[in-house]
């Protein structure tokens, strides 16, 4: 079973203490597999970083996306797969 996860390494803020740039990671993991995806985006008009919530910032992310968090559950479902039934194999020969 696939489990995911949002995480927020890092915050921007202006001198007002107000959110300019969120850096966010969305990981999934299934047992000894995982894949990620991550990147940044502007925070909300006013976001506040003392008041602001993990909830928050994960809707401030999706709505600045390309991508509904169902498609990106997807897609890294997908890197999951690929590492559980890879389409090639790497191999080394010694001579």
């Amino acid at each position: 079973m696939i489990t995911y996860e949002w995480s927020f390494p890092n915050f921007e803020c202006d001198s007002e203490n107000k959110v300019k740039t969120i850096h966010w990671r969305y990981t999934a993991a299934d047992g000894e597999h995982s894949a990620s995806m991550y990147g940044s985006c502007a925070g909300s008009e006013g976001m506040d970083f003392d008041a602001m919530t993990k909830e928050h910032c994960i809707s401030c992310v999706l709505e600045k996306q390309e991508q509904t968090e169902e498609e990106m559950q997807s897609n890294l479902s997908s890197q999951i797969d690929k590492q559980k039934n890879p389409e090639t194999i790497s191999k080394t020969k010694e001579w």
